[in-house]
């Protein structure tokens, strides 16, 4: 499959536009972070529309099919039908509520700096070196791991915690 750029910025729209609706059908007791969280998936939606011509594009399973994996692996720890239930720790909730806050803000400084550069696939867009990016390569990387920590804590079992690891792993190897 060939992705130019206006069908990559269509298939990003959509992937992020699929999140936000099934937002709308999980319960959350959260309302303030799930707010957060859906303002971020509306922010990546607008990237995406918005977002300049790559300058190199996104070739084979790597680049094309891996990063949203990555993307899509801390949906996981959502409390599914399949999985066994999961429990907050007891006694950190504002620990748990704290990160996940921390991370989806550090995500969406992070999109705001990176502004028409965003993507999910690996391509060639304009190198970032401002906000978030003057101190670390992958904001993003690490605000979605900061995040997804306090999902793991507020969904405590054995099950989200391999899915964590796996994600630590493949944001790594990504």
């Amino acid at each position: 499959i060939i992705f130019n750029d206006r069908v990559g910025s269509w298939v990003g729209g959509i992937f992020f536009t699929v999140w936000i609706w099934q937002r709308f059908y999980v319960s959350q007791n959260r309302p303030f972070i799930w707010w957060l969280i859906t303002f971020q998936f509306t922010l990546f939606i607008i990237a995406y529309i918005i977002r300049q011509d790559a300058k190199e594009h996104a070739h084979g399973f790597m680049e094309v099919v891996f990063p949203f994996i990555c993307a899509a692996t801390p949906f996981g720890l959502e409390d599914l039908p399949f999985k066994p239930a999961a429990e907050p720790i007891a006694g950190i909730a504002p620990v748990y509520i704290a990160l996940m806050i921390a991370g989806t803000t550090i995500i969406i400084f992070s999109l705001v700096y990176l502004r028409k550069s965003f993507s999910i696939m690996a391509v060639v867009r304009d190198l970032t070196t401002t906000g978030a990016y003057r101190w670390s390569r992958h904001p993003m990387y690490l605000g979605s791991i900061i995040a997804s920590l306090g999902t793991l804590l507020a969904r405590f079992n054995m099950v989200n915690v391999f899915i964590f690891l796996i994600y630590c792993c493949l944001q790594y190897y990504r």
